[in-house]
């Protein structure tokens, strides 16, 4: 009786895990305000994304930099990364940047070559 039981209950959670949809992938697209805590004080930035399923391209302004790229931008549920390339005074450091999707919302952290990390916040634009 325990086994038939037993057995019941595995065929229930496997039926139900299988019926379960795929996580839902966050939605990135839209123009993003983003707060930079850098070294030197919070730094602003504008984003427009624009997403293609699991992944995304856009750009991105910085008054610092004399331009930015993003490359290899990915959603994986909630969890986004990618490359942002920033042009400073001729020079081009690659930024590695993870975050994480909550509505309109991200917080994350960029990390620098040789500087370490630091944390952002993003806001969608209405």
């Amino acid at each position: 009786m325990k086994r038939i039981i037993t057995w019941s209950g595995l065929a229930l959670l496997a039926a139900v895990v299988l019926a379960a949809p795929a996580s839902a992938q966050a939605n990135v697209a839209g123009m993003w305000t983003i707060t930079i805590q850098g070294p030197e004080g919070p730094a602003e930035a504008q984003a427009e994304l624009v997403q293609d399923g699991s992944t995304f391209t856009g750009t991105i302004s910085v008054d610092q930099a004399e331009g930015a790229s993003i490359d290899n931008g990915t959603i994986e549920g909630n969890t986004i990364s990618f490359v942002l390339t920033v042009s400073v005074q001729g020079q081009s450091f690659p930024l590695e940047v993870t975050g994480e999707v909550d509505g309109n919302m991200i917080e994350g952290e960029m990390t620098v070559p040789d500087f370490g990390g630091f944390p952002f916040s993003a806001e969608r634009q209405p």
